[in-house]
């Protein structure tokens, strides 16, 4: 089966390649709407390829445009995301090199920012703030890097600044808070790439697993006026623990966790925000 998946992925990124790359380039040219749904079903059919099946409870809140804060861990995080809502991510700038995934990346309107430059921070939330005030739809990790998932690692606010700015002004945006967590439909499982795990040897694992369940949890908005962004960091951090602990899923940092893994490693892999 794993071979089945390894065969359909390729053949669903070179259909990508040939059809869906040409025409989603020219539709953000064109800021055709039809580039929204060229994102969801391409992502909903990389789930499909490779073994995930997306459940989503709740949705984002109706009011847009929406800032999107979710907890981080894995790569997968961003199709089952995707395949779900027309997203825009905040990714480090590596993705951008990246075979294959790069120029899909960058062909969804992906901000890139430099890690650990701080000159780079006020590009970057400018970058958000444009994106916020034309409508689109943001996704954020703030935790900087993914995990096991074990437990949901501190917030950086750096980049809650353009809600603080945006609130101050009194423009429209929406804070919204999601977490994120892996099962084989009867227990919890660790699909994480993090320490040195490289990608094609993750994505084999993950195929050889068999059917993986992502859970999406989407929590109600979170009131960003009067509150600056360390603030609005620490509640939202709060509030993506509270979305996992009500399911049973979440612990604090200094705990141990117990569950099924994809592979022994040390935690966190720096791949994207």
């Amino acid at each position: 089966m794993a071979h089945l998946r390894a065969l359909a992925f390729v053949f669903t990124l070179t259909g990508a390649f040939i059809f869906l790359v040409p025409l989603q380039a020219l539709a953000r040219r064109r800021g055709w709407p039809i580039q929204h749904a060229i994102q969801t079903r391409f992502c909903r059919a990389v789930c499909a390829v490779i073994g995930i099946e997306v459940e989503a409870r709740g949705a984002l809140p109706s009011r847009a445009p929406r800032f999107v804060v979710s907890n981080h861990v894995s790569w997968t995080d961003i199709i089952a995301l995707a395949s779900v809502y027309p997203l825009v991510f905040l990714a480090k700038r590596e993705v951008a090199s990246w075979p294959v995934l790069g120029l899909l990346a960058r062909l969804q309107g992906t901000i890139f920012v430099e890690r650990g430059a701080r000159q780079d921070v006020a590009r970057v939330n400018d970058a958000l703030a444009d994106a916020l005030r034309a409508g689109g739809d943001l996704v954020i990790f703030p935790e900087g890097t993914s995990s096991d998932g074990a437990a949901v690692l501190p917030f950086r606010s750096a980049h809650f600044a353009p809600l603080e700015a945006m609130a101050a002004r009194g423009d429209a945006s929406t804070l919204a808070p999601v977490a994120i967590w892996y099962s084989n439909g009867a227990r919890r499982i660790d699909v994480g790439w993090y320490g040195d795990m490289t990608f094609l040897p993750h994505l084999w694992r993950l195929m050889k697993r068999g059917r993986t369940q992502c859970h999406i949890m989407f929590g109600e908005a979170i009131e960003t006026c009067d509150k600056d962004r360390k603030t609005l960091a620490a509640e939202t951090h709060a509030r993506v623990q509270e979305l996992l602990a009500s399911h049973g899923r979440s612990r604090q940092s200094s705990q141990s966790s117990r569950f099924e893994t994809v592979a022994a490693q040390p935690p966190q892999h720096e791949d994207c925000l």
